[in-house]
C-alpha cells in the first residue's frame, strides 16, 4: 500500500509544497517516511472521521473528497471550523494534541462527500516526528500554514456577510459546488435563510 499512497502524494507535490513553503524535495521525504503507517481508507457521505467526546486517534489524508470540521455550541448549534479537500490532511490539530493526556476531543470530522484516502495512528506518526528532523521541519511548516489560515479566518469573521462569502470563495474554489447551501452557511456563521438571500443577491449583479 506504501507504493498507491506515494503515488496519490505525488499528484499534490508542487501545490502542497509552495503553501507550506517546503520544498519539493523534503515532501517526497515525508511521504516516504509516513508511507509505511498509512492505511486506506473510505467513508460514505455523513460518517464520522472523529467523533466529540472520545480521544483523537488518528490523522487522515485526502485523496478524494471533502471532509468538514467543526463544534456544537452550548445552545446545540453546529459551527463549520473548516473543509478538508483533495490532497490535504484532515485532523483537528487541536484534539490530536488533547489526545498526549487521553482528553476527549472538542470538534467532530465528518465526510461531506464520499471521501477516500488513507488513515495514520497519530501516536506514531508524532513518534516519527520526534524521531526525524526531516520529517519535524515538515510538521512545522504545516503547523505555521494552519496557524496562519486560521488567524486569517478569524479576521474574515469579522467581514460583512457578502466579504465572508467571497473569502469562501476564494480559499475554497470550486467547493460551493460539491457541498449544501446550509454547510456553507455555517462556515460564514449565517443562517440558511440569509445564506439563500445572499445567493440571490449575488445572482442579480
Amino acid at each position: 500500500m506504501s507504493n498507491a499512497f506515494l503515488e496519490h502524494r505525488a499528484k499534490y507535490r508542487e501545490a502542497v509544497s509552495r503553501r507550506y513553503g517546503v520544498t519539493p524535495e523534503l515532501y517526497d521525504e515525508a511521504s516516504r517516511l509516513l508511507a509505511p503507517l498509512a492505511t486506506p481508507f473510505s467513508m460514505r457521505k455523513g460518517e464520522y472521521l472523529q467523533r466529540i467526546g472520545t480521544p483523537a486517534q488518528y490523522v487522515h489524508w485526502l485523496h478524494s473528497g471533502v471532509a468538514r470540521t467543526g463544534f456544537i455550541t452550548e445552545a446545540g448549534n453546529e459551527v463549520t471550523l473548516h473543509f478538508q479537500t483533495d490532497g490535504e490532511p484532515v485532523a483537528a490539530h487541536d484534539d490530536l494534541l488533547r489526545s498526549r493526556e487521553s482528553h476527549p476531543a472538542l470538534n467532530f470530522v465528518v465526510a461531506e462527500t464520499a471521501i477516500h484516502g488513507y488513515r495514520l495512528d497519530w501516536s506514531q506518526v508524532s513518534a516519527l516526528y520526534q524521531a526525524n528532523s526531516h520529517l519535524r521541519d515538515y510538521y512545522l511548516a504545516a503547523a505555521q500554514c494552519s496557524i496562519m489560515d486560521q488567524s486569517r479566518r478569524l479576521y474574515l469573521n469579522a467581514s460583512p456577510a457578502q466579504g465572508r462569502l467571497n473569502a469562501f470563495r476564494r480559499e475554497y474554489p470550486g467547493l460551493e459546488q460539491r457541498i449544501s447551501q446550509k454547510v456553507v452557511a455555517s462556515f460564514l456563521g449565517i443562517t440558511p435563510q440569509y445564506m439563500s438571500q445572499l445567493l440571490r443577491i449575488d445572482g442579480s449583479k
